[in-house]
């Protein structure tokens, strides 16, 4: 369980003081806690708009969900070295995501090895922060890992609120209340070997998003794949 979790020294006390500044900053109303799974590796899953979502989620967690803790990052913005790399490791044991596929290795790598490993991985499966505020189309790159850890708790979770936080191209947060409200376990069916049970996956998750915010599901158009590799040649004619 030590494989993500940051060792710097820092770590042992900046996100304790962290956690005092989001939860005294923007004073999150938290609900549904105690249906987060007390063992073993499970995917939160979670709406996007704004960089304050994973602050605000790792706030909300109970101790026991904490230590064990990693977030899916975008490999493009946060792992470019410097200031954000640090902050992202030390306070979230933060793991790469590649948002494309150059490079011939899988995107996907750390989150799968995370799960294997007993985490709970926090993913954003829209793939970037929200506009408008409105929940886009999920990638199938969530609905591959659901194929691969068969059995493995999907929590849907909406966060509230974190757009006026800080909204895509704010440089410093505002203080503004929050809530973040995790819903029941589910256990969605994915193929490992075919991408159109990965797609309907997603499409299954964002539904389950959208209705612990009580949202009404509306139809949108399919995510451009950019998270996960290609499918093998034999599979392709069953997109």
């Amino acid at each position: 369980m030590r494989l993500y979790r940051s060792r710097h020294m820092a770590a042992r006390f900046i996100p304790f003081l962290f956690r005092v500044f989001v939860r005294t900053y923007v004073r999150p109303r938290v609900e549904g806690a105690e249906k987060l799974p007390t063992e073993g590796s499970f995917i939160i899953v979670a709406n996007h708009s704004s960089h304050a979502d994973t602050a605000v989620i790792y706030a909300a967690l109970p101790r026991h969900v904490r230590e064990r803790f990693v977030a899916a990052a975008a490999k493009d913005y946060f792992f470019q070295g410097g200031f954000w790399q640090f902050l992202s490791r030390v306070l979230f044991n933060a793991i790469p995501i590649s948002r494309d596929r150059r490079g011939g290795q899988d995107p996907l790598r750390h989150a799968a090895r995370a799960l294997r490993e007993g985490y709970a991985l926090l993913l954003y499966p829209e793939g970037t922060r929200s506009k408008d505020g409105k929940v886009g189309p999920f990638l199938g790159g969530v609905g591959r890992l659901i194929a691969d850890f068969p059995g493995t708790p999907v929590i849907p979770t909406y966060l509230f609120d974190t757009m006026k936080v800080m909204p895509k191209g704010a440089h410093f947060p505002r203080p503004h209340r929050v809530t973040v409200r995790f819903g029941d376990p589910i256990y969605i069916k994915a193929h490992p070997r075919f991408r159109a049970t990965w797609r309907s996956a997603a499409e299954e998750l964002r539904d389950a998003v959208l209705q612990v915010g009580g949202i009404a599901p509306a139809p949108v158009a399919p995510a451009e794949e950019k998270a996960a590799p290609p499918a093998p040649a034999e599979e392709k004619g069953e997109e």
